[in-house]
């Protein structure tokens, strides 16, 4: 999920980083949890277009079905413990409470239960309960993204109104415009991530059931947390 964004670089660190070898960058980039499992998630929403799309040869796409469902399950193992992230940005919460308790509670319980359906699929808890517990996922989930993209839209405002504030010096204004330009993008990011969400709520019904649709809102919320991991690492 997206509750949360990397903070914005200071003016002196963006130049260190544009400055940087690419493949110093890339090494620490690949160090972090985030980094890596957006990768995987590009891989697999890449694989759910192909599938989605109808193009892969007849003998090419059990391999690839197999693929997506590998890197997916690879994703919950590399999120285990995520939950504590939320925890911890719940507790040096300053803003509005009850949205902080919506938006980075239902993050973090998604998280949590997330390991255990992994456990699940892994064979060592009974997939008998794998079903109600992606279904207690999902709505977790989508209740998270709703209290985090009402959070980012407050705190969309108030950048706003220190950007109109004539007493900020240049160095301020350009930081807060890369800070709002991640709000935005964040937003963006949510709002992908909840229409998949919403999609599994309502197990696919109506047009949430369109496979491409869905697998492109994957893409595009990979796309854009990578980029947001990658300019702050």
């Amino acid at each position: 999920m997206a509750s949360g964004d990397p903070k914005p670089p200071s003016t002196a660190s963006s130049d260190d980083r544009r400055k940087r070898d690419f493949l110093v960058h890339l090494e620490a980039y690949l160090a972090r949890r985030d980094g890596v499992d957006k990768l995987l998630k590009i891989s697999r929403y890449a694989a759910k277009i192909a599938l989605a799309a109808g193009t892969l040869p007849p003998e090419l796409a059990p391999r690839v079905k197999s693929f997506e469902s590998s890197v997916g399950l690879s994703r919950k193992a590399f999120r285990l413990g995520k939950f504590v992230q939320d925890v911890n940005a719940l507790r040096s919460s300053t803003g509005d409470p009850f949205l902080a308790a919506i938006a980075y509670g239902g993050d973090g319980i998604y998280y949590f239960i997330e390991q255990l359906v992994w456990l699940s699929k892994t064979g060592l808890i009974d997939l008998r309960h794998a079903s109600l517990l992606q279904k207690i996922a999902v709505w977790a989930e989508l209740i998270g993204y709703i209290g985090s993209i009402t959070l980012k839209l407050k705190e969309i405002t108030k950048i706003n109104s220190c950007l109109q504030s004539k007493e900020k010096s240049d160095e301020e204004v350009q930081k807060l415009r890369g800070k709002l330009v991640l709000k935005q993008l964040s937003i963006v990011q949510d709002v992908a991530d909840g229409l998949m969400a919403l999609g599994d709520v309502r197990d696919g019904k109506g047009w949430f059931s369109d496979p491409l649709l869905m697998a492109s809102a994957g893409m595009l919320s990979a796309l854009i947390s990578t980029h947001k991991n990658w300019i702050s690492c």
